[in-house]
Order: structure tokens, then sequence, then C-alpha cells
């Protein structure tokens, strides 16, 4: 029975109870308590007991009917957050959701040491929000760029990152704002920026934001390789390759391939006067000095740089030296096989 009936019949009760003890005793009856003295209808006083139990009920039936609409009301709430919970964790943000009841507590305590996924494509959920994220995700992952204003994650959230490398791959102009701005992103981020500007822009362009992008080894190997491929007009001076290189930390090997990319279109006495400078900012680099020498037939250069190293310091060039001596002028740092 509902609130309303239960208190509409209630009244007529009262009322029938009133109006037929009225008409049995329409005397009244005298009440006296000390100096009080309380005179009312014997009706009155044969319903008050039913109206007392009558206005109890009521305010017992609504507390209990407010409780139990807050209870609701509580799971709703929490209902609603284990959603923004499951959507943040989706998308790989933390989630400052509260929960009142205990039970979705114990839940959202094991949710919030999860990494979930979703892996089915044909996914569907009845809440908007997270159907919403399930196929931006998988849009994302199949190459397609969503909008930060409609993604609006920072950049520095993993799917916000990959969202950004599609548009990379896709926009040469937006590869090179990036580049210009290497506070704001990933070293992933510049990292796919740079090959996507390397590959579709000049190294004239390039040149421009030396100072900006932070390098590692591979990009410096990379941007050379490019450079040796240019008109001399267009490449880089010898003062900007020695700051590239000055930047990283480039193992021998990787100075011999750049080597191996500027011998052909720079002057012997341009390539042996970069890597003789490379060579005193640096010991390390002794041994690619000593590459370029051996490839220009530079011998007695050679023999004076090794003339005073250790036993076992550059022994392919001292092989070399010495089969050169002995008049074996076939041989070659190829054929020792040196690597």
């Amino acid at each position: 029975m509902g609130l309303k009936k239960y208190i509409f019949g209630s009244i007529l009760l009262i009322v029938a109870i009133f109006a037929y003890t009225f008409i049995l005793e329409p005397g009244d009856y005298r009440i006296e308590i000390f100096e009080y003295v309380m005179i009312l209808p014997v009706a009155a006083w044969v319903v008050a007991p039913v109206l007392f139990l009558f206005i109890v009920t009521v305010l017992h039936i609504i507390y209990y009917g407010l409780k139990n609409y807050f209870s609701l009301k509580s799971i709703t709430k929490d209902s609603d957050a284990m959603m923004t919970l499951l959507n943040s964790k989706l998308l790989k943000e933390s989630s400052k959701a509260n929960f009142q009841n205990k039970e979705f507590q114990k839940v959202a305590a094991i949710i919030q040491q999860l990494d979930l996924k979703i892996s089915n494509q044909d996914f569907s959920c009845e809440d908007e929000k997270i159907k919403k994220t399930a196929d931006q995700i998988f849009a994302i992952e199949n190459g397609k760029y969503i909008s930060s204003k409609e993604l609006k994650l920072p950049n520095t959230n993993p799917l916000m990152e990959k969202n950004i490398i599609n548009r990379i791959e896709q926009d040469e102009n937006y590869a090179l704002e990036t580049l210009k701005k290497p506070s704001e992103y990933s070293e992933e981020i510049l990292k796919k920026a740079f090959e996507k500007t390397l590959n579709t822009k000049s190294i004239t362009t390039l040149k421009k934001l030396l100072d900006q992008v932070n390098f590692d080894e591979d990009m410096v190997v990379q941007l050379l390789e490019k450079d040796s491929q240019q008109e001399k007009q267009f490449a880089m001076t010898k003062e900007q390759i020695l700051d590239l290189i000055k930047k990283v930390n480039l193992s021998s090997e990787q100075l011999v391939t750049i080597a191996n990319y500027y011998k052909s279109v720079m002057s012997p006495d341009q390539i042996i006067g970069l890597f003789e400078e490379l060579s005193n900012q640096k010991e390390d680099y002794i041994n690619a000095y000593l590459y370029v020498l051996a490839e220009f037939e530079m011998i007695d250069k050679i023999r004076d740089i090794i003339e005073n190293s250790e036993h076992d310091e550059y022994l392919p060039y001292k092989a070399l030296v010495d089969l050169k001596d002995a008049g074996k002028h076939i041989y070659s740092l190829d054929t020792i096989s040196y690597k």
C-alpha cells in the first residue's frame, strides 16, 4: 500500500470512529492534572490513541522511506562513479572517484590496481561514455587521429601519445611544429616527429632546429646520412657537424659509418680535417680518425698516432702499417678483416 493511500484510509477510519463514538456518547470528558484541566468530547478521547498510532506510523514509514531513498541514491552515485573509474582505467588515467558503499569500495580498490584493455572490436556497453572510449581506443590503434578537443587527454597519456604519433605520420607540417615544442612532448613523440621531418623536409629546414631538438645517437647518424646526400650549397658546415656530434656519445662504429657517408662527397682534406678535430676533442674518436686516414692511404699520419700507443691498442692499424712498410701495398683494412 502506498503512503498516500494509507494516510487517506487512516483518516477515514479515524473520522468514522470519531463520528460513531460521538453519536453514541456526545458528552464531554474532563481530565485534571494538578491545576491543568483538559475537557474534550468523549469521541476525541476515544480516537486520540488511534490518532497517536497513526502519526507514529506515518513518521516511521517516512523515516524508513527516506533511509531507503538515500541508500538507493548512494548506490546510483556509486554505480556512476564505478563507470567513471572504469572509463579512466581504459584511458590509462587516474581517477578520484569516491564510493560510499563498502562493497563498491572493495571492488574499486581492486580495479585501481588493474590494467584494463578492450580486446574485442565488437565491444558493446550500455554506458555511452565507455562505449565512446572503446571506439576511440580502437580508432587510435588502427592509426586514426582524434582531435585533442574530443579526446581531452594530456600529452603524457600513453593513448594520447599514440594519437599524436598517428597525426605526425599523417601530417608532415604537424611533425615539424612538434619539433619546435620539445618541452611539451615525450622523447618517443619527438623522435617520430624528427623521422617524419627528416623524410619529408629539406636539410635547410632541419638546420634551423638543431638547437631545439634533443638528439640521440641514431638521430644524429640519420641526419648526417641525409646531409651527405645534399648538394654542397645546402649541406651542413663542418662546425654544424661537429656541434651535432658533440651532443651525443657516438660509438666508433657509428663514426665510421658517418665517415663512409661523407667520403664520397667531401674532399679528402675536408673529411680528414673533420675527423682530426673530432679526435682532438675526444680520445675515443681516434679510432674513427685512423679509419679515415687508412681510407686515404695516410700511412705516415697513422704511424705518428699509433707510435706511442699501448701494445694492445689500434691493432688493425698497426698491422696495416707493418704490411705497407713491408711493401704489401695490396692490403687494406677490409682485407685484414677490420671491423
